[in-house]
């Protein structure tokens, strides 16, 4: 089926460009929409076993900035492409994994042999994950995490005298959530776990206000393109194949450690599975720019890119879980500029309290709360010859 867009990552910015919604949201949005479509239908071999292009994508930001809008539109495409197994958005595991049973595929390739391939595909999507995973549990956990990596999974219920194997399991999980969601659901020791390794975490707080009644240019022709195109991307099947230069340079950065590597501590056994992260991205970069099963230097080069922008904003998460509230944030803050101005009798440099507050909130809030403490008669901006702006503390304020 010929393809009606250049590249369909790229048509769906256009087609979300008037949502209120980061633009790496709808990166990841469009990304996490090709790769739930296909399936185990698409592959590449590595290390000698067939890797597929199945994520577990979850969105993280504070309320309001624009998570759902793209969850609910990546389940509109999902649910026109024929064949695609949803699961409910609240469910036990027990009822994930029934869900899964019944997810059962058969593709049919008369040419091939064998001519028919069997697997099992679910597709999981949830607004906001709090409703999917209420609370952390072990075993639900454990379940995502065997069924990852694609290998057979079996299960026996003694309740229902129910024991059942699946030969070819698969789920695609796409959610949103927040920083004071994942500090709640989290256990610390969950960072050491498989499914965080597995999982990546997609963060913005950049809060975009749109006009309340702005459409996107060509938004039904666009729509249907984009529809078209999604029903031709899950149709393909086969193995697809690096040409010299990808596999060339894809192999140097596995092989010199993959730079940059993110080094928080937190990411230290997500780290282990970037290489693997980035064989899917190439996939969906491959398959987003048209149906030719070769991936090229140009695919690998924008799927690293994908990799590294989701990387560099990882630790804002941790920033955002660790501060206990901004007026906590902004109590300590003022208490800091308060120390440092009665030991000196100096008006205190405004780097300084970037500084600080840069170690305790994500660095888009930094100047929207030095902002915020100027309007609120917390500090008195003056300048300084020679070094610019700073702050006096007014009078001793209690923050509540």
């Amino acid at each position: 089926m010929n393809r009606q867009l250049d590249d369909w990552i790229d048509a769906f910015y256009d087609y979300t460009d008037f949502l209120p919604s980061p633009m790496i949201f709808r990166k990841w949005a469009a990304i996490s929409c090709i790769a739930g479509v296909l399936e185990r239908k698409v592959w590449v071999r590595s290390q000698g076993s067939n890797q597929y292009p199945n994520l577990y994508t979850v969105l993280v930001a504070p309320p309001g900035v624009g998570k759902s809008v793209l969850t609910s539109r990546v389940y509109n495409f999902w649910k026109a492409v024929p064949d695609q197994k949803l699961a409910s958005t609240s469910i036990t595991k027990a009822a994930m994994m029934d869900d899964l049973r019944d997810a059962e595929r058969t593709v049919i390739r008369p040419r091939d042999t064998p001519s028919t391939v069997q697997f099992n595909s679910l597709k999981i999507l949830s607004n906001e994950l709090g409703v999917l995973l209420p609370s952390y549990e072990s075993e639900f956990m454990s379940a995502l995490t065997d069924i990852y990596d694609g290998n057979s999974y079996s299960e026996r219920r003694r309740s229902e005298k129910l024991q059942f194997t699946i030969e070819s399991p698969q789920i695609n999980l796409l959610a949103g959530t927040t920083p004071s969601h994942l500090k709640e659901l989290l256990p610390e020791g969950a960072w050491d776990q498989g499914f965080l390794s597995r999982t990546m975490l997609i963060y913005s707080g950049d809060r975009l206000v749109r006009p309340l009644f702005e459409h996107s240019s060509g938004d039904a022709e666009t729509h249907k393109k984009l529809l078209t195109d999604i029903k031709s991307i899950a149709n393909l099947y086969g193995e697809l194949k690096f040409d010299n230069d990808a596999a060339q340079a894809i192999t140097t950065w596995h092989m010199g450690g993959g730079p940059p590597a993110p080094d928080h501590p937190k990411l230290k056994h997500y780290v282990t599975r970037r290489s693997m992260h980035l064989l899917k991205l190439c996939m969906v970069s491959c398959v987003s720019a048209g149906n030719k099963p070769v991936i090229t230097l140009e695919h690998y080069q924008r799927a690293l890119e994908w990799l590294i922008e989701a990387e560099h904003y990882m630790p804002d998460i941790f920033k955002s879980m660790a501060s206990s509230g901004d007026a906590k944030v902004i109590e300590e803050c003022w208490f800091f500029v308060y120390q440092l101005y009665a030991r000196k009798k100096e008006p205190v440099p405004e780097t300084k309290v970037f500084q600080f507050l840069q170690q305790r909130v994500p660095s888009h809030s930094v100047e929207r709360m030095v902002e915020v403490m100027v309007k609120a008669g917390l500090f008195e901006s003056v300048t300084v010859n020679k070094i610019g702006r700073c702050f006096k503390p007014k009078e001793k304020h209690k923050i509540e």
